[in-house]
């Protein structure tokens, strides 16, 4: 069996999930109105029965008893008679429902002498089933309900019994009753038809809203494609409101890889980045110890540039060994403030050599969890970063402030800003733009602002200058 495709999967469990809501919504809300009606029901059987006892009076069972007393009729006839003074009182009951019962039984007689609201002369007839006469046989008024009544004919009812009383003696009862199967038909009715209905509009909704299905998978794999190849970053959805969803998702991916490409880097760096190291270390002793020595004296300026390029290696090293995520970090409550102010000589020094000018703009933030010794390093990289931006000269802005309760660091330079296709790449072990650059220094700051827990954005305009921000969270 072929699969199915994904929109008609979606499609079938989105129908079965709302066709099971809505049947639990609507069975639900049938049973509250259900039970609602029934004491409604309650309510108006009850009124009915008071209404009809107290129409009913002395004379009129005077009347009943003459006729009673007669011996010139048979029983039928005087059951007529009777009706013909009873009935008249229950043409004076107004009901709404069509499911709703009333009327008088004579114990005398054992039999219903009226039946309202419209006179039913099949029920006029002697009941002596032992079941009927217990129903009529209560002493005090009773609300119930009965399986099979002879007032409907078989169906369920809820009924309400008011005794009679004359001269102390219980003479028959008023009694008045609903059709609970009646009732039952008529919400289960009701309830197919609501379901009928929603499920039609269900199916409507779900074929109007197929094109955006369609459209959503289209986008979604077109995505995935652009994030595999690198170029998700300006993709555009048809459905404009799910193009932020998308951009955060690739701004997350390539935090991940990002991150990812430092662990790789940081593991190669923990391995090998001092085995490396030692022998090297050996080499620049043995060069300077031969250097010194007079017979090769003419060669000293070529032992020199040798040193010089191991120095420069070692440095690289130095800045590989920086990568490891195993590498030492003594974390203590500081103010990122005093730790600009600290070096802040250092750094103003290095501007003022390259024609620079360093402006500092401490704002109220709290103290935050640092390693003095790594964020030291990240703030000079950033700021020479800023000072090799601006070969003409200009201004660095170092500023501190509080946002979104973290505190906020931003160096800003007024520099030839970063193009767009190299953004997306700064942080990569060893990319660079430099020409003597090794493409770790901007790493290391990734790697140190991971340590601290903490995000590196970067912003920047070509000509505009570039702004380095990062946020730390508070203690």
């Amino acid at each position: 069996m072929n699969k199915l495709k994904l929109t008609t999967r979606l499609n079938i469990k989105v129908v079965c999930v709302v066709c099971i809501f809505m049947l639990v919504v609507i069975l639900h809300n049938q049973w509250v109105s259900l039970n609602e009606r029934k004491a409604q029901y309650s309510k108006d059987l009850i009124d009915i029965t008071e209404f009809i006892s107290k129409k009913i009076d002395d004379r009129t069972f005077a009347e009943i008893a003459v006729i009673q007393g007669s011996r010139a009729e048979s029983e039928q006839d005087k059951a007529l008679l009777i009706n013909q003074k009873m009935q008249p009182i229950l043409d004076d009951v107004f009901i709404s429902a069509d499911n709703i019962k009333f009327g008088v039984y004579l114990r005398q007689t054992g039999r219903i002498v009226a039946i309202g609201p419209t006179l039913d002369g099949s029920l006029l007839i002697p009941m002596d089933s032992k079941a009927i006469q217990d129903t009529y046989s209560s002493d005090t008024t009773l609300l119930t309900e009965k399986e099979r009544s002879i007032t409907w004919y078989g169906a369920k009812i809820m009924y309400h019994l008011r005794p009679i009383k004359v001269h102390g003696e219980i003479v028959g009862h008023v009694f008045a009753c609903v059709n609970l199967d009646k009732t039952y038909q008529g919400a289960w009715r009701k309830t197919l038809n609501m379901l009928f209905i929603a499920l039609i509009g269900l199916i409507i909704v779900i074929i109007f809203f197929q094109d955006i299905f369609i459209r959503l998978k289209k986008d979604l794999e077109l995505f995935a494609r652009e994030i595999v190849k690198g170029d998700a970053k300006n993709f555009a959805s048809e459905l404009p409101e799910l193009t932020p969803v998308l951009q955060y998702i690739n701004e997350q991916t390539e935090k991940m890889m990002r991150l990812d490409r430092l662990n790789i880097i940081g593991e190669m760096a923990a391995s090998i980045g001092h085995e490396v190291r030692n022998p090297m270390t050996t080499v620049r002793g043995f060069l300077q110890y031969i250097g010194g020595k007079e017979k090769f004296a003419q060669y000293k300026a070529h032992f020199d540039l040798m040193i010089e390029e191991m120095d420069r290696a070692n440095g690289i090293i130095t800045e590989f060994l920086s990568l490891a995520k195993n590498k030492s970090m003594d974390f203590q409550e500081s103010n990122l403030n005093d730790l600009i102010r600290e070096i802040q000589p250092l750094i103003m020094a290095d501007a003022l050599r390259n024609n620079c000018q360093v402006e500092v703009n401490c704002g109220s933030i709290k103290t935050v969890l640092l390693d003095k010794n790594s964020m030291r390093q990240l703030l000079l990289n950033v700021v020479r970063n800023a000072i090799e931006a601006m070969p003409e000269g200009g201004i660095i802005t170092i500023s501190t402030e509080t946002f979104q309760d973290k505190a906020l660091l931003m160096i800003r330079d007024e520099g030839i800003g970063i193009p767009a296709d190299v953004l997306d790449k700064l942080g990569t072990p060893f990319f660079t733009t430099k020409e003597k650059g090794t493409g770790l220094g901007l790493a290391v700051c990734y790697r140190i602002v991971e340590r601290h827990n903490a995000n590196l954005s970067i912003e920047s305009t070509e000509g505009t200058g570039t702004t380095f921000k990062i946020l730390f969270n508070y203690v």
